[in-house]
């Protein structure tokens, strides 16, 4: 138990990311011959990627607004499933959307601007799930943090991807936006100095 009141916040980290696959387990095993299973996997998939990558994107904010150093311990677990679930998503719309049939993805990229900017979200996280290793941060130095800020580019492109789909709602991805947004506003300059006014202590009174 001391344990897990150490950790729960690793703990649910852990078992919410897991949750839309496990969602998606269930769903294949109460009905294995729909024929709508991959179409539903490809969404879940593409929705909890930028779910947690915007969960990952929070978790500097929370740190320094709630003041709770624990928030950065599940940065790099978020952002890892993120990656995963994006990957999946990719894997879901190349080989069972398009039957691997590299001429209409190749088609798509160049027609539809929501592939393309989808592309690159991909694209740019790539390097960071490979030097999000402790091992990696040590061989860049100064340059990790420089590299790892390609993640507020693949966070803006992924909501442009939702936002550009050929749907009849935008209410979702527009709510994405808004959230991407304010936590990308979060980081500039000016709310920095915010931030150290917050949790900066308060002079003592003398008597």
């Amino acid at each position: 138990m001391r344990w897990l009141s150490a950790n729960w916040h690793r703990v649910l980290s852990h078992t919410g990311a897991l949750f839309p696959l496990l969602w998606l387990a269930l769903d294949y095993l109460s009905d294995p011959q729909s024929y709508t299973f991959n179409r539903t996997f490809m969404l879940r998939t593409g929705s909890a990627g930028l779910i947690l990558l915007m969960a990952s994107l929070a978790c500097t904010p929370a740190r320094r607004l709630l003041n709770w150093p624990r928030a950065v311990q599940v940065r790099r677990t978020l952002g890892l499933y993120a990656f995963l679930h994006i990957a999946l998503h990719l894997f879901a719309y190349a080989v069972w959307e398009s039957g691997f049939d590299l001429a209409l993805v190749w088609r798509d990229l160049g027609e539809r601007q929501a592939m393309s900017v989808g592309l690159v979200a991909f694209l740019a996280l790539i390097p960071l799930a490979i030097t999000s290793t402790r091992g990696w941060q040590k061989r860049l130095g100064k340059n990790w943090k420089r590299l790892h800020r390609l993640v507020y580019l693949a966070a803006a492109l992924s909501v442009l991807h939702f936002l550009w789909l050929d749907r009849d709602f935008i209410a979702e991805p527009m709510f994405y936006a808004v959230v991407v947004g304010v936590l990308l506003a979060l980081r500039l300059p000016m709310m920095r100095w915010v931030f150290r006014r917050r949790v900066s202590p308060r002079p003592e009174r003398g008597g």
